[in-house]
């Protein structure tokens, strides 16, 4: 599978199913950057209530949760967050994740670039920004690639599933 195979869209009730068994394929990695939604899906009918939370979330504009789909397959292979919705400036902090089999192959790079084009052109949103881990590599690489900049250290700003506070690099890109 290329970056270029790969279809982005709202996520739906009828995801359940694969994207449970998707995030427990990954929950060991997930669970760290991701502990809230890792929570939430501990078996098939959270992950229905999961997704019924988030299209509501959705609806009154609170955030907006996006599947990443591998076509041949018809499943879910990551997923796409606008969120921290801040409509007065307005602004927002992105988040995603892939599925371990689909690592490094740029899928997520063109789904970011998809998602900063959605945020910046359908919603209006002045700044996009990112909270990043200091040692997520993978995903710093991601969010220079689309045009993120560092704007600081969040020291102390984010609890991972085990309850270790660490500090985040705080990622921003302004529309033009």
């Amino acid at each position: 599978m290329s970056a270029n195979d790969f279809i982005v869209r709202k996520i739906e009730i009828a995801d359940a199913k694969l994207l449970f068994k998707m995030v427990q394929n990954n929950r060991a990695r997930l669970i760290d950057y991701f502990p809230v939604s890792t929570g939430a899906m501990h078996n098939i009918d959270s992950t229905k209530a999961y997704i019924q939370d988030k299209i509501k979330q959705a609806e009154k504009k609170e955030s907006f949760s996006f599947a990443i789909i591998c076509p041949k397959e018809s499943r879910p292979i990551g997923m796409l967050f606008i969120k921290s919705l801040d409509w007065r400036i307005p602004k927002a902090e992105l988040a995603y994740y892939i599925d371990k089999e689909y690592e490094g192959k740029g899928i997520v790079s063109k789904a970011l670039e998809w998602l900063v084009n959605y945020a910046f052109n359908e919603l209006k949103i002045n700044k996009l920004f990112l909270r990043v881990a200091p040692d997520n590599k993978g995903s710093k690489r991601v969010a220079e690639k689309n045009g993120f900049v560092v704007e600081g250290i969040l020291r102390n700003d984010f609890k991972q599933g085990d309850g270790t506070i660490i500090d985040l690099l705080y990622y921003g890109r302004i529309r033009k």
